[in-house]
């Protein structure tokens, strides 16, 4: 049974969800508190497996209550339900909260956001993987992203492409902005997975302070050889969304696929971040073992954790309301023959995207094409695999351009 616990100081508002959501779902367990120092107390007692609550209350506020929350119950996901929408208190809840719901709030949306909560536990089967994950505020961003965005705001003439190609180029920037434009206090009807559309919604003075709080102050400092890997990282995940979204062009996919490619790209890692960040020792044994035995690296993660990198990341985006198609993709990127489909969509661009850019990555490194990952017989079904040379030209042009970007 999923153990919901609501927090508000309005005592109708907590009783007008008891009967609403009993009815609606009779198999949830629902718990209710009118203050902070009470819903700590229930947690402590019931071990929630959602919790949600109220901005503005009289001594600890929502924000301050999460905060507490993610430290005393990681694996509990965390939502505002709040009609306090003051740009300064929804950025204090960025961190501590998943997602921001703003009063008053459609039941259909509010049930959708618990239920694809719930959902998503499936996702981590080993326990202190998903309170590693459920404990994460914000994802530490490479340290030379803050400065590069407000070295570029002091031009008062920059433009919207400029400060996206910053944006793009840090997946933990990438993915706070997106988390912070999807959340209902924008008030807006569909996800964004536009880093551009994002910038212009969320505006320049929100952007920054968003890059002070994931890049000055949450600053990874651990080992230098890890922090390499993972700028090495943020460059590779924005060479794959670039290959990911010329690819979905050439085969003329919908443009609301072409689209979301490049975010999807940078987003495809978050689950690698977060274990060079916290997994440090355990990362560096899993890539010997994928460098001594040649291996995919998600099957190393795996035999280690008990989980790997795309199932990580689609769980916490998943918790920040990322749209389901989205965190699908993540979650499948390394096996899209795992879910049903017929027709090449966002997940066969990403698979294919990904292995090509390994292969010409390793051919221009060591001379020779390394053997390929790409399941034939799976692009066969979706009639695509006549396709694959035209896609590995692609690749090589990419790779030689961003080559040229880093020397």
């Amino acid at each position: 049974m999923s153990i919901i616990l609501f927090v508000d100081d309005e005592n109708n508002i907590l009783e007008g969800l008891r009967r609403r959501l009993h009815s609606a779902r009779p198999d949830w367990k629902l718990s209710f508190a009118q203050n902070a120092e009470s819903a700590i107390t229930q947690a402590d007692k019931i071990e929630p497996d959602v919790i949600i609550s109220d901005m503005r209350m009289p001594g600890t506020d929502g924000a301050e209550l999460l905060t507490l929350m993610q430290q005393k119950h990681p694996h509990s996901a965390r939502i505002i339900l709040s009609g306090f929408s003051e740009q300064e208190a929804v950025l204090r809840t960025v961190g501590p909260a998943h997602q921001y719901l703003a009063k008053p709030c459609d039941d259909q949306l509010l049930l959708e956001t618990i239920d694809n909560a719930l959902d998503l536990r499936h996702l981590l089967t080993n326990p202190d993987l998903r309170a590693l994950v459920g404990g994460i505020d914000t994802l530490a961003s490479p340290p030379t992203t803050y400065t590069s965005l407000v070295k570029a705001l002091e031009d008062p003439l920059v433009g919207n492409e400029k400060l996206t190609s910053i944006v793009e180029s840090d997946i933990a920037l990438t993915a706070e902005v997106l988390k912070l434009t999807n959340s209902a206090y924008f008030a807006i009807r569909q996800k964004v997975t536009s880093v551009s559309l994002a910038i212009r919604m969320i505006g320049i003075d929100t952007l920054k302070a968003l890059a002070l709080f994931t890049g000055l102050f949450r600053s990874y400092d651990g080992p230098k050889a890890d922090a390499s890997r993972m700028m090495q990282l943020c460059q590779r995940s924005q060479q794959l969304g670039v290959l990911a979204t010329l690819i979905a062009e050439q085969e003329k996919l919908a443009p609301e696929i072409v689209n979301v490619m490049a975010a999807v790209g940078m987003l495809s890692h978050t689950g690698s971040l977060i274990l060079y960040a916290f997994r440090s020792a355990e990362m560096t044994d899993i890539i010997k073992r994928v460098e001594h035995e040649d291996i995919p690296v998600y099957i190393a993660e795996r035999d280690l954790l008990g989980a790997a990198h795309p199932e990580i990341g689609a769980y916490l985006l998943g918790l920040w309301g990322f749209p389901s198609a989205m965190v699908q993709t993540v979650a499948y990127h390394h096996r899209p023959q795992d879910t049903p489909h017929n027709q090449m969509n966002a997940l066969t661009t990403i698979y294919v995207a990904q292995n090509l850019a390994r292969e010409v990555a390793i051919e221009r490194r060591t001379g020779k094409a390394p053997e390929s990952r790409i399941d034939i017989e799976y692009l066969e079904r979706l009639g695509k695999a006549h396709r694959l040379s035209a896609w590995r030209e692609t690749a090589k042009l990419v790779e030689e351009k961003y080559c040229e970007l880093t020397k």
